[in-house]
């Protein structure tokens, strides 16, 4: 046990008095010349990443819509789940929706026939509106080509629009 500690101490001492004479020398080693172990070259580090999806959302100030960037809820892209997305990126409580659903390759959704696009609405706020949806929707919405906005009374009839019940608003 004592040659072990003596044989430690000394292996210190070595270290030690290596490192303080090649402190003032030019030929110490650069990093460059260190040898990293093969394994750790070869294995990167893992990079966390944050699934995310972009909805659209209302820049009020230059009244255009804007790429919104949220985080994406495990693997769901169903039309509810980004239709919500949209309403909480909005967040204007003043819109609201009153169905929800997608029929094949459409998705249908259905304002309450008092809140806002339909009522209380100028026609510039009312298109920002449905375009966010719209745009929102088909780009990831997975199997939706086309988007249909009706009312809880029947086909979308607002103070400023006027659809078919199957018309559709916008498609790809």
């Amino acid at each position: 046990m004592f040659v072990r500690r003596k044989s430690r101490l000394l292996s210190v001492a070595l270290v030690c008095m290596c490192l303080l004479c090649s402190c003032g020398s030019t030929d110490a080693p650069k990093a460059s010349d260190i040898s990293t172990p093969a394994a750790l070259e070869e294995t990167p580090l893992p990079t966390p990443q944050m699934e995310t999806i972009t909805v659209f959302t209302i820049d009020s100030a230059s009244m255009t819509i804007l790429p919104s960037k949220v985080k994406k809820n495990q693997d769901d892209d169903s039309l509810s789940y980004i239709a919500e997305l949209v309403l909480n990126n909005l967040g204007d409580d003043d819109i609201r929706l009153s169905k929800v659903e997608q029929d094949g390759d459409q998705a249908v959704l259905e304002f309450d026939s008092e809140s806002k696009p339909v009522r209380d609405c100028d026609e510039e706020m009312e298109s920002l509106i449905l375009e966010c949806f719209a745009n929102s929707i088909l780009d990831n919405v997975e199997g939706c080509h086309s988007v249909i906005f009706r009312t809880d009374k029947g086909a979308y009839e607002s103070d400023n629009l006027k659809m078919g019940i199957d018309e559709a608003y916008a498609s790809r």
